[in-house]
């Protein structure tokens, strides 16, 4: 591929490698039967179990800001692994939680990423840091 300038080899470079990491999750989760928002929903609800969280706190903790949380949460719940429930202290409100089952699937699946950071082995710990601090950079625009 022809790229106008490095700027436009960098975006591209980003998108692939998003692209690879996405499909190294999907790999380790179709045993599992989920996708990666519904794993990443599970992990931030995992997070603050036995407590739920709102539907829009939910969100607000998902890496992909895009993401469809009422649909997602109906896959969710329709596996058994969320439940929702009335918040008693304001009834407008419906909290989103996991089940002990569910809690320890997470754990299970969660297990399958205890070597996750090795995506990234082929870099130094200072390559590292120095990426870090540069996606940092670009999201803070």
């Amino acid at each position: 591929m022809n790229f106008r300038n490095e700027y436009h080899r960098l975006i591209s470079n980003l998108h692939k490698t998003d692209g690879y990491i996405i499909n190294f999750f999907q790999q380790k989760l179709a045993p599992f039967d989920l996708s990666v928002q519904q794993y990443v929903a599970l992990r931030r609800l995992s997070e603050v179990f036995p407590e739920g969280l709102a539907a829009g706190e939910l969100k607000a903790k998902m890496a992909d800001l895009n993401s469809d949380v009422t649909r997602l949460t109906d896959r969710l719940v329709a596996k058994k692994l969320v439940v929702r429930e009335v918040d008693p202290q304001n009834r407008r409100r419906v909290m989103l939680r996991l089940t002990e089952e569910s809690h320890q699937f997470v754990e299970t699946v969660a297990a399958e990423f205890s070597d996750f950071e090795s995506i990234v082995s082929p870099l130094t710990e200072e390559e590292v840091s120095l990426m870090n601090t540069l996606l940092d950079k670009i999201r803070k625009q």
